[in-house]
């Protein structure tokens, strides 16, 4: 069934909106969700920004591919994202991160951000000058890749003499990248809001169990990311302290950025069980986007009256 989709700057011509999506491994499925339930709704973008696999999302969205990415993600069950990311040798990441590129290649059929329906912008860190990178124009698959790049998990992309990494070590939603597109009102779309106990945190997954033991044969990584119960009963790995770690610094980023530039609408689905590689979890956090956007929508329109009323 066509939907009547109406994209508020129909409502005032001068009006433009614009929804930034976040980043957080698996858990940005939901931006998925999320994004279908608006348009569901009728409420389209005229402009998208994302950091991490929110920029992932927010190209497909842009191309207006996104029931592609969703089929593709099924096609998958998610479970075989992880190697298909291409496990590398871990230097300087465990995934080399080239399937992103041939994945967005394949979904979007564009090559350059300016080609895309929407405009777009995707944020990665310059580890050299410790500042934010934002690509708006160029090679769509180079820029959304550099934005994926988890430090420690992802190679990092070296472009020129640049070093770039997630945009999330800077900025985890991307608001002042969207505004600069020139969006009017805001939505963001957070999903490091809050986290599970140490204490009360699931065990480790079937798929990466799997994942694990393919390091360890491969790489002789034992013990790397398999937790060791400490004597308070605290299950922690080295990587659940290094992931826990840079979330918690995101997340206090991301305050900051909503307290001295906050957006008009905040979306933030309950993913705190979720951890940055349950790919195998997609359905699920899929849905969760979509009711927590289902539950924003009456927000949202309210504030798109009152901005088309001024």
């Amino acid at each position: 069934m066509r939907r009547n989709a109406v994209s508020p700057n129909k409502m005032v011509n001068t009006m433009k909106v614009g929804i930034a999506l976040g980043g957080g491994g698996a858990k940005g499925f939901a931006h998925i969700g999320v994004l279908d339930a608006l348009g569901r709704a009728g409420i389209e973008f005229d402009m998208v920004a994302g950091t991490s696999i929110g920029a992932l999302v927010g190209a497909v969205y842009a191309s207006g591919n996104l029931h592609e990415l969703e089929r593709v993600s099924r096609k998958y069950g998610m479970k075989d994202l992880p190697f298909l990311l291409g496990p590398t040798w871990p230097r300087k990441g465990l995934f080399s991160g080239n399937y992103i590129e041939r994945l967005l290649g394949d979904i979007v059929g564009v090559k350059n951000i300016e080609d895309l329906g929407k405009p777009f912008a995707a944020l990665a860190v310059d580890l050299n000058k410790a500042e934010v990178v934002t690509f708006t124009r160029g090679n769509l698959c180079k820029a959304v890749h550099a934005s994926m790049c988890i430090p420690g998990l992802f190679k990092p992309v070296v472009d020129g003499d640049r070093i770039l990494v997630d945009g999330g070590v800077l900025e985890p939603v991307p608001l002042s990248a969207l505004r600069r597109l020139g969006a009017d009102v805001v939505v963001a779309v957070d999903l490091l809001s809050n986290l599970t106990p140490v204490e009360t945190a699931p065990e480790r997954t079937p798929v990466f169990a799997e994942y694990v033991r393919f390091l360890a044969e491969r790489f002789y990584m034992e013990g790397l990311m398999e937790g060791k119960e400490h004597e308070s009963g605290i299950t922690v790995s080295l990587v659940d302290i290094i992931q826990r770690s840079s979330i918690i610094a995101q997340r206090k980023l991301t305050e900051y950025d909503f307290r001295d530039n906050p957006p008009d609408v905040v979306i933030d689905p309950p993913l705190s069980n979720i951890k940055v590689l349950d790919f195998h979890r997609g359905r699920s956090i899929i849905d969760t986007g979509r009711m927590a956007a289902e539950k924003a929508i009456p927000e949202l329109r309210n504030i798109l009256k009152r901005a088309a009323a001024r």
